[in-house]
Protein backbone atom coordinates (compact mmCIF):
# COMPACT_ATOMS: atom_id res chain seq x y z
CA UNK A 1 0.00 0.00 0.00
CA UNK A 2 1.50 3.29 -1.03
CA UNK A 3 1.43 6.44 1.09
CA UNK A 4 -1.39 8.02 -0.92
CA UNK A 5 -3.71 5.00 -0.47
CA UNK A 6 -2.90 4.81 3.25
CA UNK A 7 -3.74 8.50 3.62
CA UNK A 8 -7.12 8.03 1.83
CA UNK A 9 -8.01 5.00 4.00
CA UNK A 10 -7.10 6.97 7.12
CA UNK A 11 -9.15 9.97 5.98
CA UNK A 12 -12.23 7.84 5.21
CA UNK A 13 -11.90 6.00 8.53
CA UNK A 14 -11.66 9.24 10.51
CA UNK A 15 -14.60 10.68 8.57
CA UNK A 16 -16.75 7.66 9.39
CA UNK A 17 -15.72 7.80 13.05
CA UNK A 18 -16.62 11.50 13.15
CA UNK A 19 -20.01 10.79 11.58
CA UNK A 20 -20.65 8.02 14.10
CA UNK A 21 -19.69 10.33 16.99
CA UNK A 22 -22.24 12.90 15.82
CA UNK A 23 -25.03 10.30 15.68
CA UNK A 24 -24.10 8.23 18.74
CA UNK A 25 -26.22 8.72 21.85
CA UNK A 26 -24.70 10.71 24.66
CA UNK A 27 -24.71 9.92 28.38
CA UNK A 28 -28.45 10.64 28.69
CA UNK A 29 -29.33 8.13 25.99
CA UNK A 30 -29.40 10.58 23.07
CA UNK A 31 -32.88 11.91 23.66
CA UNK A 32 -34.22 15.10 25.15
CA UNK A 33 -35.19 15.26 28.82
CA UNK A 34 -38.82 15.95 29.65
CA UNK A 35 -39.78 19.38 30.97
CA UNK A 36 -42.32 20.27 33.65
CA UNK A 37 -44.24 23.31 32.41
CA UNK A 38 -46.42 23.76 35.49
CA UNK A 39 -48.26 22.14 38.38
CA UNK A 40 -51.91 22.76 39.19
CA UNK A 41 -52.83 22.00 42.79
CA UNK A 42 -54.84 23.83 45.47
CA UNK A 43 -52.97 25.81 48.13
CA UNK A 44 -55.05 24.08 50.83
CA UNK A 45 -56.65 20.67 51.18
CA UNK A 46 -58.71 19.16 53.99
CA UNK A 47 -57.20 16.62 56.40
CA UNK A 48 -60.07 14.22 55.81
CA UNK A 49 -58.41 11.39 53.85
CA UNK A 50 -60.24 12.25 50.61
CA UNK A 51 -58.21 12.37 47.40
CA UNK A 52 -57.55 15.76 45.85
CA UNK A 53 -56.64 15.80 42.16
CA UNK A 54 -53.83 17.92 40.73
CA UNK A 55 -52.20 18.12 37.30
CA UNK A 56 -48.63 18.17 35.98
CA UNK A 57 -48.27 20.03 32.66
CA UNK A 58 -45.29 18.82 30.62
CA UNK A 59 -43.38 18.91 27.35
CA UNK A 60 -41.35 15.97 26.05
CA UNK A 61 -40.00 16.09 22.50
CA UNK A 62 -39.59 12.30 22.48
CA UNK A 63 -43.01 11.52 23.98
CA UNK A 64 -41.57 8.77 26.17
CA UNK A 65 -42.20 9.73 29.83
CA UNK A 66 -42.40 6.55 31.91
CA UNK A 67 -42.37 7.85 35.50
CA UNK A 68 -43.56 10.77 37.59
CA UNK A 69 -41.73 10.91 40.93
CA UNK A 70 -43.04 12.94 43.88
CA UNK A 71 -40.38 13.39 46.56
CA UNK A 72 -41.12 14.84 50.00
CA UNK A 73 -39.09 17.97 50.70
CA UNK A 74 -40.94 19.01 53.85
CA UNK A 75 -43.85 17.47 55.76
CA UNK A 76 -44.78 16.10 59.16
CA UNK A 77 -46.15 12.79 57.92
CA UNK A 78 -46.31 12.26 54.17
CA UNK A 79 -44.98 9.43 51.98
CA UNK A 80 -43.19 9.94 48.64
CA UNK A 81 -44.78 8.24 45.65
CA UNK A 82 -44.19 7.48 41.97
CA UNK A 83 -46.24 6.16 39.09
CA UNK A 84 -46.37 5.77 35.32
CA UNK A 85 -48.49 8.71 34.08
CA UNK A 86 -49.37 6.71 30.93
CA UNK A 87 -48.53 9.48 28.47
CA UNK A 88 -46.36 7.45 26.05
CA UNK A 89 -46.50 9.10 22.64
CA UNK A 90 -47.68 12.45 24.03
CA UNK A 91 -45.24 15.33 23.47
CA UNK A 92 -47.13 18.05 25.31
CA UNK A 93 -50.04 17.92 27.72
CA UNK A 94 -50.93 17.27 31.32
CA UNK A 95 -51.70 14.26 33.48
CA UNK A 96 -53.50 13.93 36.82
CA UNK A 97 -52.16 12.87 40.20
CA UNK A 98 -53.98 12.35 43.49
CA UNK A 99 -52.95 13.35 47.02
CA UNK A 100 -54.68 12.83 50.35
CA UNK A 101 -53.80 13.52 53.98
CA UNK A 102 -55.30 12.91 57.42
CA UNK A 103 -52.92 15.09 59.43
CA UNK A 104 -52.89 18.91 59.38
CA UNK A 105 -49.44 20.01 58.15
CA UNK A 106 -47.51 22.02 55.59
CA UNK A 107 -46.26 19.90 52.70
CA UNK A 108 -43.64 20.63 50.04
CA UNK A 109 -43.26 18.10 47.24
CA UNK A 110 -40.65 17.94 44.46
CA UNK A 111 -41.76 16.50 41.11
CA UNK A 112 -39.38 14.89 38.60
CA UNK A 113 -40.34 13.30 35.28
CA UNK A 114 -38.26 10.43 33.88
CA UNK A 115 -38.26 9.22 30.27
CA UNK A 116 -37.56 5.78 28.81
CA UNK A 117 -33.82 6.53 28.45
CA UNK A 118 -33.52 7.64 32.09
CA UNK A 119 -33.36 11.36 31.31
CA UNK A 120 -34.83 13.40 34.18
CA UNK A 121 -36.60 16.74 34.04
CA UNK A 122 -35.46 19.63 36.16
CA UNK A 123 -37.23 19.21 39.52
CA UNK A 124 -40.17 21.48 40.29
CA UNK A 125 -41.43 22.01 43.84
CA UNK A 126 -44.91 22.94 45.00
CA UNK A 127 -46.43 23.53 48.44
CA UNK A 128 -49.80 23.10 50.02
CA UNK A 129 -51.29 23.25 53.48
CA UNK A 130 -53.38 20.45 54.94
CA UNK A 131 -56.03 22.00 57.20
CA UNK A 132 -58.68 20.67 59.56
CA UNK A 133 -58.93 18.80 62.81
CA UNK A 134 -57.02 15.65 63.59
CA UNK A 135 -59.69 12.94 63.37
CA UNK A 136 -59.49 9.18 63.73
CA UNK A 137 -60.11 7.25 60.52
CA UNK A 138 -63.68 6.05 59.82
CA UNK A 139 -64.55 3.09 62.01
CA UNK A 140 -62.13 4.11 64.77
CA UNK A 141 -58.49 3.23 65.02
CA UNK A 142 -55.34 5.01 66.01
CA UNK A 143 -53.64 7.64 63.92
CA UNK A 144 -49.84 7.65 63.97
CA UNK A 145 -48.34 10.58 65.79
CA UNK A 146 -45.80 12.78 64.04
CA UNK A 147 -42.19 12.39 65.15
CA UNK A 148 -41.11 14.66 68.03
CA UNK A 149 -39.67 18.00 67.00
CA UNK A 150 -36.01 18.54 67.98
Amino acid sequence: MDLRTLFLVLLVTLGLLGLFALKAPGPGGGSSAPEIVGIEFPEEIEANGEEVIGYVAFRDPDGDIVEARFEVVEATLFEPFRFDPEVQGVREGKFPFAVFAVLPQDVTLRVVLVDAQGNESEPVEFRFRVVGELRPPPGGGILPLPPPQP
